[in-house]
């Protein structure tokens, strides 16, 4: 039901309005002061506002002027009741001040109840405006929300496409895309790149004493030592089982071979496994530099067959070891 507040200090005012607007079943709700005007309208959020502007403690402008600052009452029509329809500057005063209609005493039952079902009108078409809007924020708010985990699982997917699920390194297809744009840099610009391969010596050992969980444990353990000792611009990738390969660009063979032999001795001397089990693992190396070998043409799968070819030597003349690959792509 629709709720009219009248606002208005002479009683009989009160009285002859509300017994005009009854007929329409308006709910009636009335004050005899601008401070009580305030109170009934926080208490009620009526859906119209008679307001007088003579009133006790603070007139008609006041309290309009007090509602339509307020962002929880500003929407509320308010239409003054005035007995001097000639006094223009009150009339524009009060317009001025948010007030939606000016209504002259003494009432004309057909004038006021037309004017209020206009006004009844206007607030409901305001708070279905509202209402609707609230639903396009929250629309637009689920939207975003959406978009936002839309734009997160497209970024996981992207991140679980290119990387090794057990180590979260790289993985081969990852590797060979970088390596392809590195290395098609060559014609128009020198590059420097090495390729370092490693397999861990008697992995097999591993899986087949203490089970495929702890061969898993090693393999991210290895990893995580890779990591220690590369830059950040190094691309390290699990390519298979236990081998793995770290592409360096643009430094000198000796910083490369540094890094190479500093992971071989951390390997040699860490203790690896646990849960109880503790293994001495080793692994062996082959070093692969461009251009120091010779490539025709150069692109990443020669240079890393000549660093695999390099690290099966290591493995075939005891483990444990590091070959670097010589200009003619011998060991």
């Amino acid at each position: 039901m629709t709720q009219i507040l009248i606002v208005a200090e002479n009683p009989d005012n009160l009285t002859i309005a509300s017994m005009v607007l009854a007929r329409d079943r308006y709910e009636i709700v009335t004050a005899d002061s601008g401070a009580e005007a305030l109170r009934k309208v926080q208490e009620a959020k009526p859906d119209v506002i008679l307001l007088d502007i003579v009133l006790p403690e603070l007139d008609g402008f006041e309290v309009c002027r007090r509602l339509k600052a307020d962002p929880a009452t500003r929407h509320i029509p308010v239409a003054f009741l005035s007995s001097d329809r000639t006094d223009i500057d009150s009339i524009s005063h009060g317009l001025e001040l948010g007030a939606e209609d000016y209504i002259v005493k003494p009432f004309s039952s057909v004038e006021l109840r037309s004017r209020l079902k206009v006004l009844a009108r206007l607030k409901k078409n305001v708070d279905e405006l509202f209402r609707k809007n609230a639903e396009l924020q929250e629309a637009n708010q689920a939207l975003e929300q959406a978009n936002a985990e839309l734009a997160s699982t497209k970024k996981e997917l992207e991140q679980l496409a290119i990387t090794d699920p057990l180590t979260g390194l790289y993985n081969r297809r990852y590797f060979d895309e970088r390596m392809n744009e590195a290395f098609s840099l060559i014609p128009r610009s020198p590059m420097t790149i090495h390729f370092l391969s490693f397999d861990l010596d008697h992995f097999k050992r591993v899986n087949d004493q203490h089970g495929h969980h702890m061969g898993d444990l090693v393999l991210v353990q290895f990893s995580n030592i890779l990591r220690r000792f590369v830059r950040k611009n190094d691309i390290i990738a699990r390519i298979g089982g236990e081998e793995f390969v770290i592409a360096m660009l643009q430094i000198p063979a000796y910083e490369a071979h540094r890094a190479a032999e500093r992971i071989r001795s951390e390997m040699e001397m860490r203790t690896l496994g646990g849960e109880g089990v503790a293994l001495r693992m080793t692994t062996s190396v082959g070093v692969a530099s461009y251009p120091e070998v010779k490539l025709d043409p150069p692109t990443p799968g020669a240079l890393l067959k000549v660093s695999d070819d390099a690290l099966y030597q290591a493995k075939n003349t005891g483990r444990n070891r590091i070959v670097i690959a010589a200009p003619s792509g011998s060991a």
